[in-house]
């Protein structure tokens, strides 16, 4: 049943264009430079999100892929290099994850990932806008890649979640990246999420910096998504194959993890 209350909220909190009703709705998880943590919370975010009720797809279309499958404890299979060459579709590809997600592994050998033609990476696209009425979002783990690939994956999102820690050069890196991929005709709904962070002030002030550059020399918004604290315990669990909100939902990086999926979902 459409839910328009629902899409009030969405269009106060992200600002997003009308999109048809029954196309799923995607969101991107990148960053500008590795290391920041962007696999660990797109995979920590998609289960959240999943426990908010929501039918919640999960796919690793990071170049330098496997992670995601790996952080899920699942089986080689298909993976989406599967679904680009036509061997599958994507929904053939999506196995059964933890706490309830479908997910679409990311290829082993991803050497070539990124070239592939646009026509296959349309058709992929067009199959995640249109995995069914039981799935409400695609979380896509876009890694860092600044390449064509990564860009057809920030024009397509419904909403994009800009990844970086309050390191300098990850800030930079951020902001790159949104200056080479997010220009175009749409006008893109990008939230800022600032991992690892030491406390709240920090967080802020990177989130200062960030939207006062993308305002001044882009003519871009960026919107404040929150930030996760760094703590050691997290990389452990992450190492161990074990998501963070579900093991350890009181930990403050779960909660902060939980506060961002409520803000998506709508339910905050």
């Amino acid at each position: 049943m459409y839910d328009q209350a629902n899409d009030l909220r969405q269009l106060v909190r992200w600002a997003s264009p009308q999109r048809p009703a029954l196309r799923t709705r995607l969101l991107v998880v990148a960053g500008g430079k590795g290391g920041t943590g962007t696999t660990t919370l797109a995979v920590n975010l998609a289960a959240a999100l999943a426990s908010e009720g929501r039918g919640v797809a999960l796919v690793d279309a990071d170049p330098a892929g496997g992670n995601v499958g790996l952080l899920c404890r699942l089986a080689d299979r298909e993976t989406i290099a599967d679904v680009l060459a036509g061997r599958c579709s994507a929904q053939q590809a999506l196995q059964a994850g933890p706490a309830g997600l479908q997910v679409l592994c990311g290829g082993w050998s991803a050497a070539g990932l990124a070239e592939w033609p646009a026509a296959a990476q349309d058709r992929l696209i067009a199959e995640l806008q249109n995995l069914g009425p039981r799935t409400d979002l695609v979380v896509i783990d876009a890694g860092n890649a600044l390449s064509r690939f990564a860009y057809r994956f920030w024009q397509s999102a419904d909403e994009l979640l800009l990844v970086t820690t309050p390191e300098l050069t990850a800030v930079m890196d951020a902001y790159a990246a949104v200056k080479l991929l997010a220009h175009g005709e749409r006008r893109l709904a990008i939230g800022a999420v600032v991992n690892l962070t030491p406390d709240g002030t920090v967080a802020q002030d990177v989130q200062e910096r960030l939207r006062r550059a993308c305002r001044r020399f882009l003519g871009l918004t960026l919107r404040d998504a929150g930030w996760i604290p760094w703590d050691p315990r997290v990389g452990a669990l992450a190492a161990s194959r074990t998501l963070l909100v579900s093991a350890a939902p009181h930990w403050p990086a779960a909660v902060k993890i939980r506060d961002l999926a409520k803000m998506i979902a709508g339910s905050a």
